[in-house]
């Protein structure tokens, strides 16, 4: 089949791509280059890859080539590739609704469960610390391992995304944390007059 003939669309064939525009790979360092980048706000099936691989390199997106290791396989992208990629990037994103259980526990709580959803949310607060230093740590490495690189300000906005978010999650977090006291305070004290 060539690049003309029907495409399957998914994000995957797009995510894989895009990953092909950096030079050719195989698909375990595919598999690790999007642990490295992409992963940090973006996740693929590792099982869908090489399937995925294949589907590519039959509908003439990519072309395969033995790789230095033995038995390997190298995939790069073709014309057609780059064509289907820059396409991909024109399209306007599609919209998702986040599923969040820390959410759907709050909205459900009860005032009696004030201590266990801020037990929650002090759990969550901890892990966007982590996350913003993560993302302050990784922001700084890219800045030096890629410096020259001209797709350099790409990069820091898919990380300015997660340090802004990192710190509107923290901000929440503590709002959310007072908020919850102050419910567990009001909760106390009418129990105490009855």
């Amino acid at each position: 089949m060539n690049a003309t003939a029907k495409t399957t669309r998914t994000t995957t064939f797009e995510a894989l791509l895009g990953m092909l525009s950096l030079g050719p790979m195989t698909g375990y360092e595919i598999r690790h280059r999007i642990e490295a980048s992409i992963g940090n706000f973006w996740s693929e099936s590792f099982g869908q890859i090489y399937p995925t691989l294949a589907k590519l390199h039959e509908q003439g997106f990519v072309k395969v080539k033995p790789a230095h290791k033995a038995g390997g396989k190298e995939y790069s992208l073709t014309s057609a590739g780059r064509k289907r990629l820059r396409e991909w990037l024109g399209e306007m994103p599609q919209p998702r609704k986040p599923r969040n259980e820390l959410l759907l526990k709050l909205f459900f709580a009860s005032p009696g469960e004030a201590a266990t959803a801020r037990a929650q949310v002090s759990e969550h607060h901890s892990a966007y610390a982590a996350d913003l230093l993560r993302y302050q740590v990784i922001t700084q490495q890219v800045k030096t391992a890629q410096a020259q690189n001209p797709n350099l300000p790409f990069f820091l906005m898919t990380l300015n995304y997660g340090l802004a978010q990192s710190r509107a999650l923290l901000a929440w977090a503590d709002q959310t944390i007072a908020a919850l006291d102050e419910l567990e305070r009001k909760t106390k004290l009418q129990k105490e007059k009855k």
